[in-house]
């Protein structure tokens, strides 16, 4: 911190007053940015400092603030705002925007096929990662959802203001003889116990479908001047059942009766029980006490947390930590007695949705869901978690290579310094500051060495050699290293082993020493002479940057255009193209790092191969440019151009669930546990599935299908991809099997979700057969096949009119979603650009960075959905596409051309996504320098083609494309029947042709 002198003049003094409570509210989020900071650590959990600490920080920050300036605090305050957004990925909301009945939400409950529930004041909604849905409850009088609970079986039991329900298999049951009580807490067993704010306990015996009521206690528990006794919740502790209450603290229920504990606290709003049988209870605190107490047995309780004050809801995790939420004062998390984290809207950036927490549910990854008065908030602390090195210059957070000791002391080598891991932040080591580090590995005696632009050093910064070392390896008990612009070395007798100005990775590998280079590909060193392996000729002209060991006998080679395996005696590109700067293997994992895209993560499949997925700056990482890779336990060390990320691969399987079952009709859930029969002529089915996590979004899933006959035999081509719709046609008569699984973003696969259905044999002509000798017969047969096969046609046409309406669908929703963004969120933004022009300091920056969203939801909303279609009609809409998407360009059209058109909106629209995702492939991948479209309307045939001067492109046999783009374009012609194709030009470049015939699109004149 800069100090200045002291001011002495008024304005001087007004405006440090100004400064001095922009300093209290910097400590206040310095407290807890450094709770954040020590949230995730490369190698384990860590505790921030105590409360004490935390307070003399203040003071010290009280005591200097008259010495700050409007320039010092505003430089802290943008650094501590950076180093809060860094992590905001890691929470998440859901609110009444995104179809909650209410934002005050009072409790959350799992079932077992994945589903999230929230039991909101309005009404309950079943959330499945995608869209909240409101769920009726049936003759309920009351909406407002107070408890909910969730069976092994996939039921979830309810509880309202009104009485309590079961919802089983989509089927939802009022339970008799309780809708005069209001439900407060469900304790699941034998038996469900109800808890009421009636006084009264209930004890509800099911038999399939009916239930028994029957109160557990003989008359309502009451308080002061009979007053009807709150209970709020309910545990099962020693085989006995107690019961928090508001106003005479835990009850204990045996024989009937109800057994007041004689001690502190009185006022119980919950009560949470762990696997072990650990007991919190979540209370009303005396002043600013804690109401946060351990149930050490049933007659003390211990008071924990310091000044929490009122306590909610309490949620234990399987590894023995605590969340604890209060009414006012935010979210905390506990070990033991030690507070080590505390999270409030303030010092999350309003990740945290509200101070007021009302229920808390860790779902079945580790994912906290916390209910508040605004909504349901999400926090996931395996996300990555973002760290800088060093505050001094964005080099020395630029990280090259990673490396853990055989001590366990992790290290990072960056453009400006070397650092090493403390255990709660990075230390850098003063030797090495403003040295670009490359390499770090141990020398055959375990001896760190260092290897830098300056030359090569150990940690003590002794120098051992000069020049540019790149790499550090250890083979047959010698060490050797690499040095630029001269060659491989034996680190002892500094021997040159192998002349190459350009060797820049070392991998040794039982017999050999592998190395690459820059320029030349890579090479081997057997300990006697320096060979070429035949197979990896392929190499040559790419640059090897890392070499890494897989299992068994594999080699990955990280190259400048494509991600290598080097498996019995054969080199395959296993990802193509893109700069690999590092690549590690872990067991049958493989983590690649690249220059600009972040990480990828690739594994193969028995059934589907290889599965390939990405981690980028939208999944949470600082930066797209990643450079070093470490595995550290169960995590993933990842060096980037801003900083280290510590990512924790989630290994719980997803779930997956049939969205839509649709042949000549939709079917039902019931339906899927049996044989679905599809009736002759019917030989399709079209099935779509969703994928079910809490940590993957709906768009990272990835989908395979697999068809099987009665035989057991695979009939389809096994593949993974985005596409959750899977349609096999012109069946065989006979029994088949759809297996789908979906991969989450860490690519662990789900139990498959298995489709049974059977094609039924064309009827025998058992007639036709008996009197075919007959002509009277013949031609009865006769019209009989002509009826059957006008009625084929008519079932092919109603199946094309459902895909040409689920395409329609899909735009009207995207529609719906530009105009709730236009209507709701630029509002919104207006709204709250208002409001800062009210602020009494310059927010000129903060306005501007308004209107720049401002913008691009915009932009969004006219990709959506393209209003130039409708404003100006599909000529001029596909002219001012063009316009917009190349920057060279000649456009050719009649102008009465539009007068003469009579497509439908629909028709129109696929016209226009046709030619957007064309002039989207040219501008991408053709360097083109003019590209032409022209519209032509004939009496017979509508003519759109689009012709470029780049690279030729050839859809059919190029391999380069492998992307859904030519899927989408030809799927969307076929919806119109349209007819496209693409043809090389004469000289150079490709020309794109869509045509449609009169009868299909256009009206007589």
């Amino acid at each position: 911190m800069k100090k200045k002198a002291k001011v002495k003049s008024k304005q001087a003094k007004v405006c440090l007053s100004m400064v001095a409570f922009l300093c209290f509210f910097l400590s206040v989020l310095s407290q807890n940015n450094s709770t954040n900071q020590s949230q995730k650590t490369p190698a384990s959990q860590n505790t921030p400092p105590k409360k004490t600490e935390l307070k003399d920080k203040d003071t010290e920050t009280k005591e200097n603030q008259e010495f700050l300036t409007e320039d010092d605090v505003r430089e802290r305050l943008t650094k501590m705002v950076e180093s809060q957004n860094r992590n905001i990925h890691q929470w998440g909301a859901v609110t009444l925007f995104n179809g909650l009945p209410s934002d005050n939400v009072l409790a959350i409950a799992q079932t077992s096929d994945g589903i999230l529930w929230f039991g909101t004041e309005s009404g309950l909604a079943r959330f499945d990662g995608r869209r909240a849905q409101t769920i009726p409850l049936e003759n309920a009088v009351s909406n407002k959802i107070q408890a909910l609970e969730a069976t092994d079986n996939g039921a979830l039991w309810i509880g309202t203001e009104s009485g309590a329900f079961r919802l089983k298999d989509g089927k939802t049951q009022p339970v008799p003889n309780t809708q005069n009580f209001s439900i407060t807490a469900i304790l699941l067993g034998e038996h469900v116990i109800l808890a009421t704010k009636n006084g009264m306990i209930l004890k509800v015996s099911e038999n399939g479908d009916s239930f028994q009521t029957a109160q557990v206690l003989a008359k309502p528990l009451t308080e002061k001047e009979d007053k009807l006794l709150n209970l709020t919740s309910l545990a099962k502790v020693d085989g006995k059942i107690i019961a928090g209450s508001q106003g005479r603290g835990v009850l204990i229920l045996e024989n009937n009766q109800a057994r007041e504990i004689r001690s502190p606290p009185s006022s119980i709003n919950h009560i949470a029980q762990d696997k072990n049988g650990k007991v919190w209870l979540g209370a009303d605190a005396r002043k600013s006490e804690s109401g946060f107490f351990a149930l050490i047995d049933l007659r003390l309780p211990l008071n924990l947390g310091g000044g929490l004050k009122d306590v909610s809801t309490i949620e234990p995790t399987p590894d023995g930590q605590v969340w604890v939420g209060t009414k006012k004062n935010g979210l905390y998390r506990f070990r033991d007695k030690q507070e080590l984290k505390y999270f409030t809207l303030a010092n999350t950036n309003r990740g945290l949705g509200s101070d007021s927490i009302n229920a808390l549910l860790l779902d079945r990854e580790g994912v906290l869901w916390i209910g508040t008065d605004r909504g349901v908030c999400r926090y996931d602390a395996a996300s990555p978690f973002n760290e800088t090195l060093s505050d001094d210059s964005k080099d020395s957070n630029y990280i090259r290579t990673l490396f853990r000791s055989s001590a366990g002391r992790i290290f990072a080598g960056t453009n400006s310094g070397l650092f090493l891991f403390n255990g709660k932040k990075w230390d850098e080591i003063e030797k090495f500051k403003k040295t670009r580090v490359y390499a770090i590995n141990e020398d055959s005696e375990k001896k760190l060495l260092i290897g830098t632009i300056k030359g090569l050093f150990d940690l003590e910064g002794t120098r051992i050699s000069d020049g540019s070392i790149r790499a550090i390896a250890n083979f047959q008990a010698k060490t050797y290293f690499t040095m630029g612009k001269s060659g491989l070395y034996e680190f002892k007798g500094r021997n040159l082993i192998f002349e190459n100005d350009a060797i820049v990775s070392l991998l040794a590998d039982k017999d050999k020493l592998w190395f690459g280079t820059i320029n030349n590909g890579g090479f081997f060193f057997d300990g006697k002479q320096v060979k070429a392996e035949p197979v990896l000729e392929q190499l040559r002209a790419l640059s090897v940057r890392k070499i890494s060991k897989g299992i068994d006998q594999d080699l990955w080679f990280a190259t400048g255009a494509g991600l290598f395996l080097y498996r019995n005696g054969k080199l395959q590109e296993i990802i193509e193209g893109r700069d690999w700067r590092d690549v590690v293997v872990i067991g049958t994992e493989v983590w690649a790092a690249s220059e600009k895209d972040g990480i990828f993560h690739a594994r193969q499949d028995e059934l589907f191969d290889w599965v390939v997925t990405n981690l980028n700056r939208e999944q949470g990482l600082s930066s797209q440019n990643t450079a070093a890779l470490l595995n550290v336990e169960d995590s993933l060390l990842i060096g980037t151009g801003n900083g280290s990320v510590s990512y924790v691969p989630s290994k719980i399987p997803p779930k997956i669930v049939a969205a839509r079952v649709l042949s000549q009709r939709l079917h039902e859930a019931a339906e899927l546990n049996d044989i679905i029969a599809l009736e002759y002529p019917q030989n399709s089915l079209l099935v779509e599935v969703a994928g079910l996590s809490s940590r993957t979004f709906p768009e990272q899933f990835q989908y395979g299908f697999l068809l099987k006959n009665a035989k057991g035999e695979i009939l389809n081509h096994p593949k993974v991809t985005a596409d959750s719709q899977f349609a096999p046609i012109d069946l065989k008569a006979g029994e088949y099997v759809i297996e789908a699984r979906t991969f989450n973003k860490d690519l662990v696969a789900s139990e498959p979700l298995t489709i049974r259905f059977s094609v039924a044999r064309a009827p025998f002509p058992w007639t036709a057969a008996a009197l075919g000798i007959l002509l009277i017969m013949a031609l009865a047969g006769l019209i009989w096949a002509m009826i059957e096969r006008r009625r084929i046609v008519q079932k092919n046409r109603e199946l094309a009119i459902a895909k040409f309406d689920l395409a329609n669908e899909a735009e009207r929703e995207r529609k719906r979603i530009a105009r709730d963004l236009h209507d709701q969120t630029l509002a919104d933004l207006r709204n709250l650009m208002l409001m800062s022009d009210k602020l009494p300091s310059d927010n000129s920056e903060f306005r501007t960075e308004i209107e720049s969203v401002s913008t691009e939801i915009r932009r969004i909303c006219e990709a959506l959905s393209p209003s130039v279609l409708e404003n100006v009609g599909l000529t001029a809409a596909l002219e001012y596409l063009l316009q917009h998407t190349i920057e060279n360009y000649k456009f050719f059209a009649s102008e009465d051309l539009e007068e003469h058109l009579h497509f439908s909106p629909n028709m129109q629209m696929q016209i226009y996504r046709i030619a957007q995702e064309v002039l989207t492939n040219i501008k991408h991948h053709s360097d083109a320098k003019l590209v032409e479209m022209k519209v032509n309307l004939s009496e017979e045939v509508f003519i759109l083609s689009i012709s470029d001067d780049g690279t030729p492109f050839k859809p059919v046999t190029d391999s380069a494309y492998k992307g859904r783009g030519i899927a989408n374009i030809k799927s969307r012609a076929a919806l119109i029947e349209a007819e496209v194709d693409w043809l090389q030009n004469e000289s150079e470049g490709t020309e794109f042709s869509l045509k449609l015939w009169n009868s299909a699109a256009v009206k007589p004149q």
